[in-house]
């Protein structure tokens, strides 16, 4: 266990938590509500979404963090999601989730996005997914799938918008910022 030192607290406590996801709109999230709610013991801290930009610290201003996501906002059409089967990360990450199909449109937003902020990529194989369930035993995995997959049909959406997110005390992430994607181009 490291040493803790006032002078790294001090230091953290200036820097701000933040993500940037994307929300599933209401019939989906809705659809999938009763999966996370059985299944993952942290369903309840956000809504289901898709994460572009993992959780990152940040000295940044918001005002400044907006600007440089819009500007990449600015730059990217909308392209319908798909979310198509029902896989998972295990061993190595005990999560099982519902896959976006290949979706050049999100890849490269992942990639824009932490180029703009400055943060390395911390997954260069990013797999865009919606979580739906956590930390289920190695032996109940595929039962878990299963279970999931015989009631989620494959759904296409169109998102309207990225969120800037933040963790309040209670480790409920809430919006911060709405950056709306322009359906004109």
């Amino acid at each position: 266990m490291s040493k803790f030192l006032f002078q790294d607290d001090f230091i953290n406590r200036r820097k701000t938590e933040y993500a940037i996801i994307t929300y599933l709109p209401f019939n989906l999230d809705q659809a999938v509500h009763p999966f996370r709610e059985k299944y993952d013991p942290i369903y309840n801290q956000v809504a289901s979404h898709i994460t572009l930009v993992f959780p990152f610290l940040t000295e940044k201003p918001l005002d400044e963090i907006s600007v440089l996501i819009d500007s990449v906002i600015a730059k990217h059409n909308i392209l319908p999601i798909e979310l198509d089967s029902i896989a998972d990360f295990y061993p190595h990450s005990p999560v099982i989730y519902w896959a976006v199909k290949e979706n050049h449109f999100l890849r490269e937003l992942y990639i824009n996005l932490y180029a703009k902020l400055e943060i390395p990529i911390p997954h260069k194989n990013f797999v865009p997914h919606v979580t739906l369930a956590r930390e289920i035993s190695t032996h109940r995995v595929e039962t878990v799938k299963d279970a999931i997959a015989s009631y989620l049909p494959k759904e296409t959406y169109r998102p309207t918008a990225l969120d800037l997110v933040t963790p309040l005390a209670n480790f409920r992430w809430v919006s911060v910022r709405t950056f709306s994607f322009d359906s004109s181009l």
